[in-house]
């Protein structure tokens, strides 16, 4: 999936080898595309998506289900689930803006962004981040913002990290 390519506006695939997710979904008429691997079922199922319930009872709001598909836990530029933090920062430098969560600081975050302006009112915002636990890879989300966007927040990075770990 592209963050670029509008041809896929909202999917979502299931590696079963992995266990992982790959979500892409794209808001205010292009304005806004986020796309995330992860294996947190809960992002996903809030995201739309329908997982598979275990027998439980299905929520009356309507899912789009997920396509099985194989795939490779990495980006395109060879940023691995499972690599550690060290090989992340030697591929892609220090990040824009780190955090630490968790109860015992197992979860550290780092945000890459980039703002490329086509003129003094346009263009666009690239955020990528890479969540780790205990030092691992575990999680990549990549968000692609035009300006303007909806709203006067497109540059903040308000509520970051967006992942429910």
């Amino acid at each position: 999936m592209s963050a670029e390519a509008r041809i896929v506006t909202y999917a979502c695939w299931h590696d079963q080898k992995s266990g992982y997710y790959l979500y892409k979904s794209i808001e205010c008429d292009g304005a806004h595309c986020l796309i995330i691997l992860t294996r947190d079922r809960r992002m996903v199922t809030e995201s739309g998506f329908e997982v598979a319930r275990f027998g439980r009872e299905k929520d009356d709001a309507p899912l789009v289900n997920i396509e099985e598909r194989s795939f490779s836990p990495a980006t395109k530029h060879g940023i691995a689930i499972g690599a550690s933090r060290e090989v992340v920062l030697a591929k892609l430098g220090q990040p824009t803006r780190t955090a630490v969560r968790g109860r015992s600081e197992e979860y550290w975050c780092a945000l890459y962004k980039e703002v490329v302006m086509y003129n003094r009112e346009t263009g666009l915002v690239l955020r990528n981040t890479y969540i780790f636990k205990h030092g691992k890879l575990i999680e990549i989300a990549v968000n692609l913002d035009s300006i303007p966007g909806c709203g006067e927040t497109t540059l903040s990075d308000e509520g970051w990290p967006w992942s429910k770990f």
